[in-house]
């Protein structure tokens, strides 16, 4: 599957996206186990929030992974820009 940008993709509900996220420069982006509890309960709520299905979630040292299925009109590209930037401003 080619690489295609958040912002280039046409989003549709219905659809299964597999989403990933890497820290700059490929530094560790959960530093502490509590960070990792933190960023899957914003998961839960934004996806919630947002009516997308998280259908599997890896959370690595790095980066991340998401598969996940947008079930109403919000972007599914939502998500995670939702959920990292509520991570970066409360650390």
């Amino acid at each position: 599957m080619p690489y295609a940008r958040r912002d280039t993709i046409t989003w549709q509900p219905g659809m299964y996206y597999h989403i990933y996220n890497r820290g700059a420069h490929r530094m560790p982006i959960f530093r502490e186990p509590k960070n990792y509890a933190f960023v899957l309960q914003r998961i839960e709520q934004y996806a919630r929030n947002l009516q997308i299905a998280v259908i599997a979630c890896c959370l690595m040292p790095n980066h991340d992974h998401l598969l996940v299925r947008q079930d109403g009109d919000s972007p599914a590209g939502l998500l995670p820009q939702r959920v990292f930037n509520s991570y970066t401003n409360d650390l």
